[in-house]
């Protein structure tokens, strides 16, 4: 593979080693960009240089970041970059305090400044987390982690309106993600929450349907990933909008009906739990047991995706696509 014309610009990216990020590293670099990454630990960004970034390593920079709150965490990895993909965020469900969740993703926003954001669309969790915390009550580990998406998205337009920079800013709101990752752990258990989700439903490891996350819009991570870009590349059109990146729907059931079909008579298959195939969605054909593209029921809420749909001109990866080739990745771990 040649290496692609280096278009002359420097991307900075945080939280390089994350599952979105790392997806929109690489396709900056493919791209001809150059980009830094910032991680905790410069040695945990290995297996991405020695892997899927090991073609573009005289462009690629590290800086690590221990603490993304302390004041000026990212000045120096953000000296005389084009632009910034502030996308640092742990996905984790196992961080259960307001303070561990909420406190660092406001923090992380506000030391970042130049950004251009991903967050999720959670309108109301961090009203609730807020009155819990002040109530003393304990919030669940998942309205915790959307709440710090609301919070950090909430600090960057505070910031844009209060200081008016001379740079573009956006946000991108992406629904649950799964796709295809570049890097993967040594096991499944190491996976980030949203695709463990499908490796837990693929390798049999759950004895119930596991719950739906959040309201059940997907989107592939590739996807987001060209978002963000377009985002940066028509900066005067996207400058201090938010796009939301979400398709189909996303059922756990509809993942298991899926994965049940497509390893129809091996091993795989037997494992895969069964639970009520095709309810709480439409598109699952009873007689043949396959599915067609898992949709909302007629009365259940979903996001529109309409203005980024428009504005870029994406055809959105479909989501029994994305779960077939999920999947086919993480039969690795299995």
């Amino acid at each position: 593979m040649a290496l692609p014309a280096s278009n002359g610009k420097t991307i900075l990216i945080t939280g390089i080693n994350g599952y979105i990020a790392s997806v929109l590293g690489q396709l900056l670099l493919s791209k001809g960009y150059s980009i830094r990454g910032t991680t905790r630990r410069t040695v945990a960004s290995d297996p991405l240089l020695k892997g899927p970034y090991a073609l573009y390593k005289d462009r690629i920079q590290i800086y690590e970041v221990l603490d993304m709150t302390s004041t000026g965490a990212f000045d120096e990895a953000a000296k005389g970059v084009h632009g910034i993909f502030h996308v640092a965020s742990p996905v984790s469900f196992f961080l259960n305090s307001y303070e561990a969740t909420v406190v660092p993703a406001m923090r992380g926003t506000e030391t970042a400044r130049y950004i251009f954001t991903e967050k999720d669309f959670a309108h109301v969790a961090l009203d609730i987390a807020t009155e819990n915390k002040a109530e003393g009550i304990k919030t669940l580990a998942g309205i915790l982690y959307s709440a710090s998406k609301t919070a950090a998205e909430r600090t960057v337009w505070k910031y844009r309106e209060e200081h008016k920079p001379p740079f573009a800013i956006s946000t991108v709101n992406p629904s649950v993600v799964i796709g295809l990752p570049i890097i993967m752990p040594d096991s499944g258990s190491k996976l980030n929450e949203t695709l463990l989700l499908i490796y837990n439903i693929l390798s049999g490891s759950v004895s119930e349907m596991p719950a739906q996350i959040r309201g059940g819009a997907y989107v592939d991570v590739r996807d987001v990933a060209k978002v963000h870009l377009w985002a940066f590349e028509n900066s005067e059109k996207a400058n201090g909008e938010r796009y939301i990146a979400a398709t189909s729907y996303r059922p756990p059931q509809g993942v298991a009906d899926i994965l049940r079909y497509k390893y129809r008579g091996t091993k795989i298959a037997e494992k895969i739990i069964v639970g009520n195939p095709g309810e709480g969605y439409i598109g699952y054909n009873k007689e043949t047991g396959e599915v067609s593209q898992p949709d909302y029921l007629p009365e259940s809420p979903r996001p529109s995706a309409k203005k980024a749909q428009e504005s870029i001109g994406l055809t959105w990866i479909p989501f029994k696509q994305s779960v077939i080739e999920t999947a086919g990745v993480l039969e690795a771990l299995l």
